[in-house]
Parts: C-alpha cells; structure tokens; sequence
C-alpha cells in the first residue's frame, strides 16, 4: 500500500512539476512581451512628446506667417479704394479712365476738392462672379498713383455723408484684406447701438474702435464685445 501510494505521488509530483515548468515558460513569455510593449511606448511616449513640441513650435509659426502675410497684403491695398453700389458695365472698356470721370462727377473738379488731377494706375471689378441678372454689382477696386489722393477721397465721402452717381447710391471705402475687413465688419451691431446711444466713434486699424464717452474722454476697445460691455453700463 505504501509503494502504491509512493508511486501515486512521484506521478502527481512529477505532473505538477511539467505543468509548472510549462506555466513558468508562459509566464516568462508574457514577461518577455510586457516589456517590449513597455519600451514600445515609452519610446511612442518620447515621439509624441517630440510631435506635440513640433506641433506647437509649427503653430506658431504659421500664426505669425500668417500676421505676416496678412499686413503684406494690406501694405499692398494702401493705395486702394473700394466702391460698391457702381452699376455693372458702367465704367466700359477702360475702367482706370472711368474712375477719373466718377471722381470729377461724383465730388467735382474744383481745386478744394481735388488740388492736383487725381491719377489711377489701376481699377477692376472684383472677380467673383455674379450668379443672377438681378445680383448686386460687384464692388470696384481703384488703385490711387498717390496715397494722399487716396486718403483725399476718401475724407470727401466721410464729410459727403451720402453719395450718388447717375442716379445710384455709390459707398467708397478703403480696401482691406479678407481678415481684417471681417474683424471691422464684427462691430457692424455695436456701432449702431453706439450711434443710437449718441457716442461719436472711429475705427482705427486694423480693427480697434475709439469712443468718445459723454466727458469727451477717448476709449479704444479692441473687440466688439468690449464695446458692449461698455454700452452696458449706460
């Protein structure tokens, strides 16, 4: 009885010891693994630290290419005005030559107005296509030879108030890029509430505006938000 049970536990012994052994091997293997998927991302941990730097670094490169470009473009536009409301064809096969006749028609020819003959190197529609018949006109773009009849022209239409030509209303405006005359076209809603609320105001650029308040104190606010937190207070 003794050898039988002897027997029975070197058997149950020498079982257990194979299965151990095979269990050790796969626990090695599985350790084996671990690390070499903790290596594999510590070593994706250090890349996309390194990514995220870059990333970072790039971002702000771009933001100041970006400002960059963006004041190169205005640069380019300092020169220019604007002019909306210019019925479509008016201005013919020679549209320099046509904003020399919309000047003079528009503001006169006398010398208060225009101390030496105003000189167009360039004038265009814009290129956007119209898709109806009965689409707005394209705004007009005219490039002034000098900055000061730029400058001239436009100090006319801010004192004119108003302006007409054959019969349409025409608005002349200084010609900005894309951005900025969507940062100045934010405060549309505040400088109508400042209007009604009987404050003088001017924009400045790019998009800052000055408040006079009811001391005569001047306030520059950089966002239209700005503007009614201001308001709020009257």
């Amino acid at each position: 009885m003794e050898k039988l049970l002897k027997s029975m536990e070197d058997r149950i012994i020498a079982k257990l010891s194979t299965q151990l052994s095979a269990n050790r091997a796969i626990i090695d293997r599985h350790e084996q693994t671990i690390q070499e998927v903790e290596t594999t991302l510590n070593d994706m941990e250090t890349r996309l630290t390194t990514l995220e730097s870059t990333c970072s670094a790039l971002t702000k490169e771009n933001e100041a290419l970006r400002r960059k470009t963006d004041d190169l473009e205005n640069r380019s536009r300092r020169n220019n005005i604007r002019i909306t409301g210019l019925p479509e064809k008016v201005e013919g096969l020679r549209p320099a030559s046509f904003i020399e006749v919309f000047l003079k028609e528009t503001f006169g020819a006398t010398v208060e107005a225009f101390p030496t003959p105003p000189v167009v190197d360039r004038a265009h529609r814009i290129a956007t296509p119209r898709k109806r018949q009965d689409d707005p006109p394209r705004p007009f773009i005219a490039r002034m030879h000098h900055f000061q009849t730029k400058e001239r022209i436009l100090k006319l239409a801010r004192e004119a108030g108003s302006l007409s030509f054959r019969g349409s209303e025409v608005h002349i405006y200084p010609d900005y890029s894309a951005e900025v005359s969507k940062k100045r076209a934010a405060y549309f809603t505040v400088k109508s509430q400042l209007r009604n609320a009987g404050f003088t105001y001017r924009m400045f650029f790019p998009a800052k505006l000055q408040v006079a308040d009811k001391h005569g104190q001047k306030l520059t606010f950089s966002s239209p938000g700005e503007v009614s937190t201001f308001l709020a207070k009257f």
